[in-house]
């Protein structure tokens, strides 16, 4: 069973994180120029838990806001997981635990940037986590703005030019969040983290956002509930904890990508940072 929840649908001290040149969306790289696989976990922060709550977008990009922090600058400060889902929200001008989409978890992080975890703690408890953050948490917060960021899969691309610019992306250094459609047989992931790619007579469990780490072209993954075989994957990083697949980690097939079942895929070129541990006593 998935025990997680799903989701539904001063300036000297700042510092401004910004990757080497991305390569531009319209140039042609050869295939065989890419390397076979791409493993970027020793820069990520550690993996969290969404617990109970629809957040799996938020700590998808804090994920991504963490992970080039530590690439820029071999550390992190923790960010507020609840403090951007609830950001967010607010722009789809929601309240609840309704999930949000990625495209608007962006857009909170262009607009409000994301505070550190100690000053808004993420909490699932049903009381507490759609609690309006303090307007010092907004004020913190522009701090650690997203600057540059964009999508991979604008209206109207194919399929595999999509998975050739996420897998060039990710060979340069450059991770990315993205959605996916989860069906029951992610169950045989629990333990391993290889998520199948669905049979025919599998149901739609709703949608989840991860972020991209890495990619192996070598990796097949079979469907234990209808046989369906697949090779070559995306190396995700997960919210669930831990305890789920590979120490956190998990991979799913391009298949995901070519067939539609994936999508809304957005990597950050630079933004803010600030090191409060210089004004620490």
């Amino acid at each position: 069973m998935v025990k997680r929840e799903l989701a539904k649908n001063h300036r000297d001290s700042i510092n401004s994180i910004s990757l080497p040149s991305a390569p531009p969306l319209s140039r042609r790289v050869k295939a065989d120029s890419l390397p076979t696989s791409v493993d970027l976990r020793d820069y990520c922060s550690p993996v969290e838990d969404q617990g109970q709550l629809g957040s799996c977008t938020a700590h998808a990009g804090v994920g991504l806001i963490e992970y080039y922090e530590r690439r820029a600058f071999g550390r992190h400060l923790d960010a507020s997981r609840l403090f951007l889902y609830k950001a967010t929200r607010n722009l789809m001008k929601l309240r609840g635990d309704t999930g949000a989409y990625l495209r608007t978890t962006m857009g909170a992080m262009v607009l409000f940037g994301v505070p550190p975890e100690s000053y808004w703690p993420y909490t699932d408890d049903p009381s507490a986590f759609d609690r309006e953050p303090t307007a010092f948490c907004y004020a913190f917060a522009q701090n650690f703005q997203t600057i540059k960021y964009f999508r991979h899969d604008p209206a109207g691309a194919a399929p595999e030019a999509v998975l050739h610019s996420l897998k060039t992306y990710l060979s340069r250094g450059f991770s990315f969040i993205f959605g996916f459609s989860v069906y029951n047989s992610i169950e045989q992931a629990e333990t391993t983290g290889r998520i199948p790619f669905p049979s025919q007579r599998e149901r739609l469990e709703g949608g989840h956002a991860v972020m991209a780490v890495g990619y192996d072209d070598r990796l097949e993954i079979v469907n234990k509930f209808g046989g369906v075989k697949t090779k070559g994957a995306l190396l995700i990083r997960n919210s669930w904890g831990t305890s789920w697949g590979d120490r956190g980690y998990g991979w799913l097939p391009y298949d995901y990508v070519l067939r539609g079942l994936a999508e809304d895929f957005w990597s950050i070129l630079k933004k803010e940072w600030v090191d409060t541990g210089a004004f620490a006593e």
